[in-house]
């Protein structure tokens, strides 16, 4: 009998949290389908099932209901390019992030925290390290990355060996970023393997990132285990311990040195949040690992898949590369010296190829939530209530074919013609507003050092790889590709004069 009386309650209860959804919360006002608004399952669905396709359902509902969609019971999403910088705006208009959708796996990192006024604090202490005149303090390290960089593709040449320019790409990011936030990099590009366990581990870890959202119970399950246990769940698991290890004891490494020295030719990222005026639980070994973990994956594979992906769109337009190839010749008529950040920030069609890159590749799919504690919101007749869920997707702003027509093409031209200023408002790389971004500089500079060297001193062709080798398929937070892409291999040619 007890068992009976059990169930009818949560009969009971299941049906009026479904009453209340569709007919008497907030949301109820806000079109979308009826399966949404009563049950997470429908994103589940898409997200787990479907495997990372519900970024790509959100715009057929946008088709069907119009621009304001209810895609949960919890959660509103609009599709309007120009109502973005109302909802991702300065820091004089707090925005809060839901903790469900970050789920626990990024810590008390900046890109995890919920309120707005912890968020701001942890971030005003991160902001000076990545500024442009950081980046340009910077620049002598990524100066001599880039230069590894040349060398493992000029030895590839003379062997006739492959490259996978992904992997390689993300050896380079990796090991610049370490260098300048511990002092010691990883020294991926003096491996043979390139680093390529940190980047399987990375990407595994961004991949679980449906599963730590749908179902954040097992990710806490397994972080209350010990680390032996854990790890032998899973090759992706153990990696990650390992990587966090690794992080950890360069961290303690620079630590070890007193306050105010230098552990290298450079105060690092977290020598100095150690030395600054952040409250003593803001120091915390634990915070600053999860800030340097989460630090360490955004620093990695976003800007080693952008170059990447530039690289075949390069490679597979000749036209467009033919032209940036006598732009950067004209600039660099000896292949081998030096040039400046800000002299090839001035080379115009180099700089339209990188928006296009960014805008091309939009590896960011997921949705950023986002909720405005003490404001009321409107959107045309729409009157949307403090704490509302409130999200949209900047990826497919980028092919919006009213914006970036054919959106699919790789057109740098499309950031030179007359109107270009007007389309590059658009272009949303890196997010907008107090929570964008926080390492724009740094990877525009990555990517502009390097494209300008490789394409100066190379003539590289593609080998065996196609535009579904870096087409983006599914969401995995960042964009993910075929199960079966084979990365963007490449052989070098030969060196150019």
């Amino acid at each position: 009998m007890a068992w009976l009386i059990v169930i009818a309650t949560y009969l009971i209860y299941c049906i009026g949290v479904g009453v209340y959804r569709l007919y008497l919360s907030p949301l109820s006002k806000f079109p979308g389908p009826r399966l949404a608004a009563v049950s997470w399952g429908y994103e589940f669905y898409y997200d787990f099932v479907k495997r990372g396709q519900f970024y790509k359902h959100t715009e057929r509902l946008h088709d069907i209901y119009g621009p304001v969609v209810r895609i949960n019971p919890v959660e509103i999403h609009v599709r309007d390019h120009e109502w973005y910088s109302e909802l991702y705006t300065s820091v004089n208009h707090p925005r809060d992030k839901p903790s469900w959708f970050l789920g626990p796996t990024g810590g008390q990192s900046v890109f995890s925290t919920e309120p707005h006024a912890l968020h701001r604090r942890r971030r005003a202490a991160l902001n000076p390290f990545f500024s442009q005149k950081a980046v340009a303090f910077l620049e002598p390290i990524i100066q001599s990355n880039v230069e590894k960089l040349c060398q493992r593709i000029e030895r590839n040449a003379s062997t006739g060996r492959l490259l996978e320019m992904r992997l390689l790409y993300f050896a380079f990011a990796m090991d610049t970023f370490s260098h300048y936030a511990f002092g010691a990099a990883f020294g991926s590009l003096d491996r043979e393997d390139l680093g390529e366990e940190h980047e399987a581990t990375l990407r595994a870890a961004t991949e679980s990132n449906i599963v730590a959202r749908h179902l954040p119970f097992l990710v806490h399950i397994i972080n209350m285990l010990p680390e032996r246990v854990a790890a032998s769940f899973s090759t992706p698991i153990a990696g990650l311990l390992k990587m966090r290890r690794e992080i950890l004891a360069k961290m303690e490494a620079a630590f070890a040195k007193g306050e105010g020295e230098k552990s290298t030719t450079h105060r690092t990222i977290f020598e100095d949040i150690r030395d600054s005026n952040l409250p003593i639980q803001e120091k915390t070994t634990q915070r600053l690992l999860d800030e340097a973990v989460v630090m360490v994956g955004a620093a990695g594979e976003p800007p080693a898949f952008t170059l990447a992906t530039l690289t075949f769109h390069l490679l597979n337009t000749p036209t467009v590369l033919e032209r940036l190839v006598s732009e950067l010749d004209a600039l660099m008529p000896d292949p081998n010296a030096s040039i400046s950040l800000q002299a090839l920030e001035q080379l115009p069609y180099l700089r339209a190829t990188v928006l296009e890159a960014h805008r091309i590749t939009s590896f960011f799919t997921a949705r950023m939530i986002r909720t405005a504690p003490n404001e009321v919101l409107r959107y045309k007749d729409w009157e949307i209530l403090p704490g509302t869920q409130i999200s949209m997707t900047q990826h497919w702003t980028h092919f919006n074919p009213n914006i970036f027509p054919d959106p699919y093409s790789f057109r740098p031209d499309r950031f030179l013609a007359e109107d270009s200023a007007e389309v590059e408002k658009y272009l949303l790389p890196f997010s907008k507003g107090s929570r964008s971004c926080i390492g724009l500089n740094l990877a525009r500079a990555e990517l502009y050092l390097a494209v300008a060297y490789i394409f100066r001193r190379f003539d590289l062709r593609l080998f065996d790889t196609t535009f579904e080798d870096v087409e983006i398929t599914w969401d995995r937070f960042t964009g993910g590709t075929r199960p079966d892409s084979k990365g963007v291999r490449v052989q070098a040619v030969r060196l150019r004069s």
